[in-house]
């Protein structure tokens, strides 16, 4: 027997603890620190890019053909698209069966066939895989007071970003405010008109004259010499020089032309119609940090690195890139991998304060600082050894395996607990230290085993759960199975051999400090079994009843909406969000000088510890970057020590956005999760069977508005672009013989750009783009005035063959699974429960009369459908583990009715469960879930030792009454003293005291109510049940099963009679 074995070798104890200790270092330092588990996501993004293409231009010809070929891709569960003004991103989600490598070259192989019937002229999509994994580290921002924007873009684009992205754990690196350098060639109307020529001469001079191609090989006498033909562009000037050519003769000018008295036609070059300068491509993006201009980089880590190892790499490198390039100014705005740290930090502290609290029960409870090292030995041991499986399995040390180790600190020493009070029982019979420890240890060896194995098939059934949330929160269900089996070997062992070998040989200092504890602990476990206990079995009617009720009146409180649910409780990151969205048409430096005006405000703010600005872009609230002029966004830092809360400062703010930029549908959200983003919580999609859901969408979004506790609404189709439509006229073309093609690029040119060509500069590839000046932009006459070369060489104006039409569109588009959508979302106002919200809603919406066909959902981008999934996973892991328990006891009882009366347990937790939520004012959420879980397990203890104690009375010859009476006397302490040492463990995270586990606080208020609950009732029910429904009589089995037991007792006990005298010294 395993435990006689480490009795009467203590050393091998030593010997196994040694090697668990260094082994579990050791896997400690390798494990990779990061803040939440990695989960495999297999979605696949397309991104494509066509420049001057209107959100509808972009949709029917780009974005359908695209997803029609992608519709039909093996495991592809939902398709999503954002589109908008030239730009669009297409997300493939596969099932998560799928592997991600597969989905990638099954998405570029249907690209691929799909290619043809795209524009020609579209360039190649971008395609990058999703990971939640590649998460933001550090953002930096890069500056300069000497340095021009385009100067310092390419210093940034060539030399900085590339040495950073060589940092080991670093993924890619995403800037913001990056100017192109280019040859601008800004065409000028009224001289294009004077020397006869269009704008489609100068694009096709420029792009014809840039040549440079190898020329075959000069075979010489004595070697054989390379031929580089060089007629490529260098810089502005040759483009100046570059030539076009005269206008078009008439026939009566060609005439002329053959008299040599008559002068020549002139010959003109692009300096001739065109000012060429070496510049930069318009700035579309603005970005500030603390008011001052700046360029602004996003690190990612790659999806195998450590969070914390690739942020210091990048912290490192900074200094060397300062000495490298003196004239940039380099400033961290924000290193997630320090709010990772202090996560860990804090859980790590909050699992210390739980094994001291936990150690100073055990002192009070075993009266021995030796019998309580005997007990607490098991923590370390258990989550070291538990470390060594993490590696093995290539798990992350993030918050939610360092909070399942957290959660379990009472769960470990339960089995020794349970073991050496019942050798510290038998010591006091009077036995020797080697026979209390052996008897001890297997007088309970079946309730122990049992009292874990239930841990381990309620935690199971997580690990296993489908979808995201399984993906999850498998690791926290594993490293809980580990270190509940590690605990159960440990009791087996470890703590019996320093039971019988060093515990029980000293009483220690610590008797005459906890006597007084002692005694009063006593005096209660007598009024408990003379007079509480039967008092209850006489009046089992009324406990019963009151068990009931409380039942039924603490789920009410669910249905009332007093407890409510939420996917993922708040989290006070010191991180706000303000995101800018102005009437579409407005311009960029509108939107840049509000939200100067807001940072200003915002940097005069004591708490404020940095806040970083972009104008021409943001997050938009329903997820995704929205690039658009009338766009803007602020990201604000607070500082760790401050004032007030970030949800103080979150509607200051609000009241301050408001005032300053009322027309920009502001929404100030706090940034409550690092890996979230910045979508709402809410978000609903508006689907219209029959055509486009935004004019519905309108009283959707006014229904959410006047919903109680929704803040930010926003509507995705809130505000439509304007736009002029050019329609060409064909007749009117074919008769000018013009190609609508050309004539398209022509126009193209002229208001947006078009790149002529690209050539090697020392700044690396540079492009030539041809445009009109700004000056000319802003009248609709100038575009009926381009000039356009026919294929007859005449030149045309666009007035003569297109018409001009005033329209408005989308800012953007979105669609889902192929069919045009409305996303309306909002925020939910601080202790305002997401499912209340949504209830309150959905109701208010069911009196909104909307056609047949049009459908409003929650998107999978908002919390309610990972809520939907949380609590459909949670609950469907709680029924099975409360059937695996059931079916574990059948097959180790031998019995139904006695786990079917240790089960009676399970529902009086639900009572202390949500009245402790209630009083909390907290909600069920994805924590909280995961503690009413485990209680199935805690609770389910207490009626094993109770039920099993008084079976094994029952077969010494006791009657049903008497049994239970005996075992609840003797079982009353180990029982207590597991509920409280739980209690205890789990204080220090329910309190929340540390901002790192605050918003986890949920779970610690579930387990420490319904372990409350379930103690108080637990006590005085399962009796009163197991009079009820036990049998009289034992069975004839389970005398022979005891028989058969005490047999073994028997043979044990002359065995160690032969062996016990050398040890027990």
């Amino acid at each position: 027997m395993i435990t006689r074995l480490f009795v009467s070798r203590p050393t091998l104890a030593a010997v196994l603890v040694a090697l668990i200790t260094i082994g579990g270092v050791l896997s400690a330092l390798a494990l990779r620190v990061q803040d939440l588990p990695n989960v495999d996501v297999p979605h696949i993004v397309v991104i494509l890019f066509y420049p001057g293409a209107s959100p509808n231009e972009m949709q029917d010809a780009i974005v359908r053909p695209i997803e029609d070929s992608l519709a039909g891709a093996p495991g592809l569960e939902h398709l999503q698209s954002r589109i908008q003004q030239g730009f669009a991103t297409v997300e493939t989600q596969f099932s998560l069966r799928s592997k991600k490598t597969d989905a990638l070259v099954e998405v570029q192989r249907r690209l691929q066939a799909v290619a043809a019937q795209l524009p020609s002229d579209l360039p190649a999509p971008v395609i990058e895989t999703f990971d939640p994994g590649e998460s933001d580290i550090v953002s930096l921002s890069v500056a300069s007071d000497t340095l021009g924007p385009g100067a310092l873009s390419s210093l940034i684009t060539n030399r900085i970003v590339p040495a950073i992205e060589q940092v080991p754990g670093v993924g890619n690196v995403q800037s913001y405010g990056i100017v192109t350098p280019s040859i601008q060639v800004e065409v000028d109307p009224k001289k294009l008109q004077e020397a006869g020529l269009a704008v489609n001469d100068v694009v096709g001079a420029i792009a014809g004259n840039n040549v440079r191609v190898p020329g075959g090989i000069l075979f010489g006498d004595r070697a054989e010499t390379g031929i580089n033909i060089r007629g490529d562009i260098t810089g502005a000037e040759s483009v100046r020089n570059l030539p076009i050519g005269s206008a078009p003769l008439s026939d009566s000018a060609f005439r002329a032309l053959l008299n040599p008295a008559n002068p020549s036609p002139k010959f003109y070059t692009v300096g001739d119609v065109a000012h060429v300068v070496d510049s930069n491509e318009p700035q579309r993006i603005y970005a500030y940090v603390n008011g001052k201009p700046t360029l602004l980089l996003d690190i990612k880590k790659a999806t195998d690195a450590s969070e914390i190892d690739a942020a210091h790499g990048v912290i490192s490198l900074l200094p060397q890139l300062q000495r490298q390039f003196p004239d940039v100014i380099f400033t961290v705005i924000s290193d997630r991998s320090n709010d990772t740290a202090r996560q860990v930090r804090g859980v790590l502290r909050t699992l210390l304060e739980g094994i001291i609290l936990v150690a100073i029960v055990m002192v009070f409870f075993l009266r021995s600082w030796r019998n309580a090292t005997a007990v607490l030995i098991a923590i370390p041991t258990s989550l070291l050894a538990t470390l060594m499986v993490m590696q093995l399995g290539h798990f992350t040390l993030d918050t939610v395996s360092l909070l399942a180790m957290t959660l379990i600190t009472g769960i470990l020493v339960d089995d020794s607990i349970v073991v050496l009070e019942n050798i510290q029982r038998h010591y006091e019979m009077g036995e020797s230290p080697f026979l209390a420890a052996i008897n001890g240890r297997l007088e309970i060896s079946l309730a122990a085993i049992v009292i874990t194995l239930v841990d381990v098939v309620v935690f199971l059934p997580i690990a296993f759960l489908p979808g995201i949330v399984g993906r999850f929160f498998s690791e926290f269900a594993l490293v809980v199975v580990t270190a509940t089996l590690a605990s159960l070997i440990v009791s087996f062992t470890i703590t019996p051999a320093l039971a019988g070998n060093w515990a029980l040989l000293s009483k220690g200092r610590f008797i005459a400090f906890t006597a007084g504890f002692a005694r009063g602990f006593e005096r209660l476990r007598t009024w408990y079994a003379d007079r509480a206990l039967p008092w209850g079995l006489s009046h089992g009617g009324l406990v019963a009843a009151v068990a009931v009720v409380s039942l039924v009146a603490a789920l009410a409180l669910i249905p009332l909406g007093v407890v409510g649910f939420d996917f993922d409780p708040a989290q006070d990151n010191g991180e706000i969000f303000i995101q800018l969205g102005f009437p579409s048409g407005t311009p960029l430096l509108t939107t840049r000088n509000a939200a100067l005006a807001i940072e200003k405000e915002v940097d005069a703010i004591d708490d404020v510890r940095s806040e970083a600005t972009i104008a021409g872009a943001a997050m938009s609230p329903v997820g995704g970057y929205l690039v658009d002029g009338a766009v803007g966004q602020i990201d604000i830092h607070l500082k760790d020590r401050r004032s007030h809360s970030t949800e103080y400062w979150v509607s200051h703010l609000r009241d301050i956005v408001q005032r300053i930029a009322p027309d920009a549908s502001p929404v100030v959200i706090p940034v409550t999760n690092t890996r979230a983003g910045n979508s709402q919580p809410l978000d609903y999609l508006v689907t219209d069977s029959s055509g486009d859901p935004s004019r519905y969408a309108q009283r959707v979004y006014q229904v959410l508005r006047d919903t109680p506790g929704a803040v930010n609404v926003y509507s995705s189709a809130s505000s439509l672009a304007p736009q002029l439509d050019v329609t060409f006229d064909r007749a009117l073309a074919r008769g000018h013989n013009i190609s609508i093609p050309s004539a398209a690029t022509a126009i193209r040119a002229a208001f947006d750009g078009v790149r002529a060509t690209q050539f090697e500069s020392a700044q690396g590839l540079k492009d030539v783009q041809v445009i009109y000046p700004t000056a000319y932009q802003h009248d609709r006459r100038q575009l009926l005035d381009v000039p356009i070369r026919s294929n007859t060489g005449e030149v045309v104006r666009v007035g003569d063959f297109v018409h001009l039409g005033g329209a408005s569109g989308p800012r953007s588009i979105d669609r889902v699974d192929r069919q045009t959508v409305v996303h309306v979302s909002a925020n939910v106002s601080p202790g305002a429960a997401l499912s209340n919200v949504d209830t309150a809603f959905t109701k208010r919406l069911g009196d909104l009369s909307l056609p047949v066909g049009v459908r409003v959902a929650p998107s999978s981008q908002g919390n309610q459908q990972n809520l939907n999934d949380t609590v459909t996973g949670m609950v469907t892991a709680l029924v099975l583990g409360i059937v695996l328990v059931f079916l574990l006891m059948v097959s180790l009882y031998n019995s139904y009715l006695t786990p079917m009366i240790i089960m009676f347990s399970v529902p009086l937790a639900v009572v202390g469960a949500i009245g402790g939520l209630a009083l909390t004012h907290q909600t069920l959420n994805a924590f909280s879930l995961i503690g009413t879980v485990l209680l199935v397990g805690l609770v389910s203890k207490n009626g094993i030792l109770l039920v099993d104690f008084a079976n094994q009375l029952r077969v010494r010859g006791m009657d049903r009454l008497a049994a239970i009476r005996e075992s609840a006397r003797t079982r009353f302490r180990p029982i207590v003293m597991t509920t409280v040492a739980m209690i205890f463990g789990m204080l220090p995270l329910a309190l929340g005291l540390d901002h790192a586990v605050a918003s986890r606080s949920s779970l610690g208020i579930v387990v420490i109510g319904g372990l409350v609950s379930s103690l108080l009732l637990t006590l005085v029910l399962i009796p009163v049940v197991y009079l009820w429904i036990s049998p009289k009589e034992i069975k004839v089995k389970e005398e022979r099963v005891a028989a058969a037991l005490r047999a073994v007792d028997a043979g044990d006990e002359a065995e160690q009679g032969g062996t016990g005298t050398g040890t027990a010294r």
